[in-house]
């Protein structure tokens, strides 16, 4: 098995984290070999476990000054009963396991096959896998859920917090393999209520040797991963591409002119997260002896498309200032603070929990937009003359001709 890293009979706790391509989970296997775990990590094919060593390989820093060794292991359909024997009973004893690995689109040809059933038996698979092989060395498992298993559009409550789930009239199995009859993300929402609940459920009636935490994390922003595929078109590769997760989508789309007439509304969801502090949450739910048995709802504060307008305004000035120069207080002032369509009866969320049990300290709007803009632009996304809302930005490689009126 691919291996990567490592200091020859040096025990450490070995985490397996399955889905470790995506956005959140890349996050997590950077904060994992920051704290000195060794991973395993799933991926759906050879070709991108590979992907995911080499990340790590251009970034010696991330990996613990003591070593950690991170090895691959391809599970192609996470939703076939046994799928992730092999990649548990090869890599024994195992003490944690994070499970990010779930269907992640808007729209589905085959909703039941291609969404619904893959999430819900995925994860029983694995946690029937666990069970079996890695009792009685595992610890505990933390499941990516999603405040999609927490809230309950169109009715709203005034407050959410770990208690709260979609109301099955709102949100139920039938209507999600039936999208007609539903909302666009109805599919993708039930996918992540059933197969937490599928989760619990599992925990309740198998009541196996170790623990289960859900991390139910709100729309997530944040750097893009060193293993994301970007594809370079043109002749020098100036056309860049890159498939980025769908909160990001919308910073992309505000960096190469998709908002340039004018600014999208933002609703349905207002609160955002940090996919930073996405990871820290997971390590920690992991690792803490009081998180064990509970949901967390992290959510970092609320944001709008017209804040977002508004921050990289204030960091895309018409002078073509490196932003390396500039300070985020700076960046911030003048006109970027006009921009707020953030409407006045949005429900609330109560993260109590997640601060006190997990002790996380929440990253402002700002300080992550900014952040995902700069992996962005160091990816070649967005460093050209860049329109927002009617207003013209020149990036730091434009050339020095003058703006558009």
């Amino acid at each position: 098995m691919p291996m990567l890293g490592g200091i020859p009979g040096h025990p450490k706790s070995k985490v397996l984290l399955t889905g470790g391509t995506g956005f959140i989970a890349s996050h997590i296997l950077d904060h994992l070999l920051k704290c000195g775990f060794d991973v395993v990590v799933t991926a759906r094919s050879q070709a991108k476990g590979e992907r995911i060593l080499a990340s790590i390989a251009n970034a010696p820093n991330v990996i613990n000054s003591i070593g950690c060794k991170v090895t691959y292991a391809v599970v192609d359909n996470i939703a076939q009963p046994g799928a992730f024997d092999e990649a548990i009973t090869t890599n024994l004893p195992l003490d944690y396991c994070i499970h990010t690995a779930s269907p992640y689109q808007l729209s589905f040809s085959d909703p039941l096959n291609d969404c619904l059933l893959p999430a819900v038996n995925g994860t029983i698979s694995l946690l029937s896998s666990l069970h079996q092989h890695a009792s009685p060395f595992l610890s505990r498992v933390v499941f990516t859920s999603s405040s999609a298993a927490i809230l309950n559009p169109p009715h709203h409550r005034d407050v959410y917090d770990e208690s709260s789930w979609p109301d099955d009239e709102v949100l139920n199995w039938d209507m999600a393999k039936d999208p007609a009859s539903a909302p666009g993300d109805a599919t993708y929402r039930a996918s992540k209520k059933f197969a937490e609940q599928a989760a619990w459920k599992f925990m309740e009636e198998h009541r196996p040797s170790w623990d289960l935490a859900t991390i139910n994390n709100t729309y997530t922003f944040g750097p893009l991963p060193r293993s994301l595929e970007v594809v370079r078109g043109g002749t020098g590769g100036e056309d860049v591409q890159v498939k980025v997760n769908t909160s990001n989508e919308r910073i992309v789309d505000c960096l190469t002119g998709k908002w340039a007439e004018e600014i999208p509304p933002t609703a349905p969801v207002f609160t955002f997260v940090d996919v930073r502090d996405v990871a820290v949450a997971h390590v920690r739910a992991m690792t803490r002896p009081e998180a064990g048995g509970k949901r967390f709802y992290v959510v970092g504060g609320y944001f709008s498309n017209a804040r977002i307008a508004g921050i990289v305004h204030g960091l895309l000035d018409k002078k073509g200032e490196k932003e390396e120069e500039k300070d985020l207080a700076e960046m911030l002032c003048g006109d970027c603070l006009m921009y707020n369509d953030f409407p006045d009866n949005h429900w609330s969320f109560d993260n109590t929990r997640s601060k006190e049990v997990l002790g996380l300290e929440y990253r402002e709007l700002s300080q992550s937009v900014v952040d995902t803009v700069r992996s962005l632009r160091a990816m070649g996304i967005g460093k050209g003359v860049v329109q927002i809302g009617r207003h013209w930005y020149r990036g730091p490689e434009s050339d020095e001709g003058s703006l558009p009126n």
